[in-house]
């Protein structure tokens, strides 16, 4: 049995004021939003991060169960074994994040935006 494709990621979207030529992807931290890392950045400018011509798109990692704490959900891109920097990759769970980006950079390029104009950050 092959897996199912995963859904697409939940995002909260601010459009651009003209002429949408180019994508910025916002990643939040560990156990947070879309809708919170837009909130906490709109918080610090006063505004929305927004753009004449730049689409920027604040996706929501998928809710997984999350080693370091106990095996609880959280909105995390990728599982770790633990928090330190002498363990390996879970990269199981990387892969799944990459495939997750690639859709959504793939939505982007279908509505016209060239990859060389697509931003994750």
């Amino acid at each position: 049995l092959g897996m199912a494709a995963p859904a697409a990621l939940k995002r909260s979207v601010v459009s651009p004021a003209g002429k949408h030529t180019a994508s910025l992807i916002f990643l939040h931290g560990s156990g947070d939003t879309g809708q919170g890392a837009r909130a906490w950045i709109k918080q610090i400018l006063n505004q929305d991060m927004a753009f004449q011509h730049i689409k920027v798109i604040y996706p929501t990692a998928p809710a997984r169960p999350y080693t370091p704490m106990k095996g609880a959900f959280s909105n995390v891109w990728f599982d770790r074994y633990k928090i330190s920097n002498d363990v390996p990759e879970h990269i199981e769970s990387i892969d799944s994040m990459c495939q997750g980006l690639t859709d959504l950079i793939n939505d982007e390029v279908k509505n016209g935006i060239a990859k060389n104009r697509i931003l994750i950050g």
